[in-house]
């Protein structure tokens, strides 16, 4: 149902397969086609006609992805690419992009599908790839040989880079170290209080400190006597050396009464996972260090590169930093087993929450 003279579309098939701009521009030009077909009448609850419509458009972008998977370096030439086929099929909401592998008896492997592909949250969605417990069996089975995976790693690199990404660690190992991003166990949060009378001295500003060292703030309230919210009056800081602060200018209308602080916290450096990737680490000679900032840490791995996380107390995740954005955990785990090991452990006790 596409008319392949029409110049936008034209342009869009004679230009270079790169899968960002592509699916951008058949993007545009789909919810502009088709906000025209929708204000017709007879095609406007016609959903048969806009899932082919959809359909057309997202069969294109598959030829395109096709394209350059063909043009690409890795991929092109290699034995993976002679066994893939893609395949467009239609989603609730939308249409997909299957991923195809046929193995020699010519039997068919969902590998992975692009989601929604013709809207803005168009995902990946890992089928039959490998996972962490794959990886970390005492005989990993794959259903492809070693000699596939470099064209399949350099394959879903290409579709990070055009913003389709899996959306969990726990799908696949085949997705980008730097940004993983998931949920961790956290201890119990810890409440801590500290008051202050105020003055009646209307040069005198009021601030409440209190120690919290290496505890990460989730929630704090400051109240007056009545137990009335007053945490708006006043703005907060927290210094390098732990203390969380909590101060306004004089508040005539609360001379002399007792203010409250009261903040609920987290120890940041008791986390498990972090444990037991200090245990680990240290087992293998490698380096744990904390960053300048509060809930920031480092891996120095021997290759000379640093594997970063960072704690979000609030959120409860972890996410993980690495230099070259290409890297990806099947990779960099191969290289450091103990790292595919903690990241199934941890993966794991998260989820039991």
């Amino acid at each position: 149902m596409l008319n392949f003279k029409q110049p936008k579309l034209r342009d869009i098939i004679k230009a270079p397969a790169a899968i960002a701009k592509t699916r951008k521009a058949l993007i545009q030009l789909y919810r502009q086609k088709r906000q025209l077909l929708t204000d017709d009448p007879h095609w406007a609850h016609n959903d048969a006609a806009l899932a082919e419509f959809g359909a057309s458009y997202t069969r294109l972008f598959m030829d395109k992805l096709w394209e350059s998977f063909n043009e690409a370096e890795t991929i092109g030439d290699s034995e993976l690419l002679a066994h893939l086929w893609l395949q467009v099929t239609q989603q609730e909401h939308g249409t997909a992009i299957h991923v195809n592998y046929a193995d020699d008896q010519g039997a068919n492997h969902l590998l992975f599908t692009i989601d929604q592909a013709m809207q803005t949250n168009a995902h990946l969605t890992a089928h039959h790839l490998p996972q962490l417990a794959d990886l970390n069996a005492e005989k990993p089975h794959y259903l492809l040989t070693d000699q596939m995976f470099p064209a399949l790693l350099k394959m879903i690199n290409l579709l990070y880079e055009a913003d389709l990404r899996f959306l969990s660690p726990q799908e696949t190992i085949l997705q980008p170290v730097n940004g993983l991003h998931f949920n961790i166990q956290f201890p119990e949060t810890k409440t801590m209080t500290s008051t202050l009378k105020v003055s009646n001295n209307v040069a005198t500003p009021v601030k409440i400190n209190l120690e919290i060292n290496h505890y990460a703030v989730r929630h704090y309230q400051v109240t007056d006597e009545s137990d009335n919210d007053v945490t708006d009056l006043g703005k907060t800081n927290l210094s390098s050396q732990g203390t969380f602060s909590w101060q306004a200018k004089h508040l005539p209308e609360l001379t002399n009464q007792t203010l409250t602080l009261t903040v609920e916290a987290v120890a940041i450096d008791a986390l498990p996972c972090l444990d037991d990737l200090f245990v680990l680490a240290s087992s293998h000679n490698i380096l744990m260090r904390a960053g300048k900032d509060s809930g920031h840490y480092q891996l120095e791995l021997p290759n000379k590169q640093a594997l970063g996380l960072d704690v979000d107390s609030v959120a409860e995740t972890l996410t993980l930093q690495y230099p070259d954005e290409n890297t990806q955990i099947y990779e960099l785990c191969k290289t450091y087993p103990f790292l595919g090991q903690w990241l199934e452990k941890t993966l794991a006790t998260a989820s039991k929450k």
